[in-house]
């Protein structure tokens, strides 16, 4: 699985806490996946900083984060659309709690896009979605 971007939310909205757990969720699928997932984690607030790329889970966990200020998603986009057209990137995942204005669908240029959302209050109205439970609504 290569040439994946993984955007994590750093906005306000989103607390230490829940960065961690999304930090953690892709840690933990490189680890299920033995390593072979490669390709660039960054970070978004209402703007992108740029993804660095990483090809084991090493390079992925010195990976620093950054961020904290609103929410917008067209930045990602656009920060592909403008930097990253030449990486054939075969999937955007990208990490958040939802809460902000998505972009029309048209701007994601056919690239498959996976919203992992952090709570079961917002719903995004296109791309694929997975839900990561809060510690709160987690059944034991």
């Amino acid at each position: 699985v290569e040439n994946l971007l993984f955007m994590i939310d750093t906005s306000a909205s989103m607390s230490d806490e829940q960065i961690s757990e999304v930090y953690l969720e892709i840690k933990g699928a490189i680890e299920q996946f033995n390593g072979k997932i490669k390709g660039w984690l960054g970070f978004f607030d209402a703007q992108v900083t740029e993804p660095k790329e990483f090809e084991d889970e090493d390079e992925f966990k010195a990976i620093r984060i950054q961020g904290g200020g609103g929410t917008a998603f067209l930045p990602i986009f656009h920060y592909v659309r403008d930097h990253m057209r030449d990486r054939q990137i075969t999937s955007i995942i990208i990490l958040t709690d939802g809460y902000a204005p998505y972009p029309e669908e048209h701007e994601r240029m056919d690239i498959p896009v996976l919203w992992v959302i952090n709570n079961e209050k917002v719903t995004p109205p296109w791309g694929m979605i997975a839900r990561i439970p809060q510690k709160d609504e987690k059944e034991f």
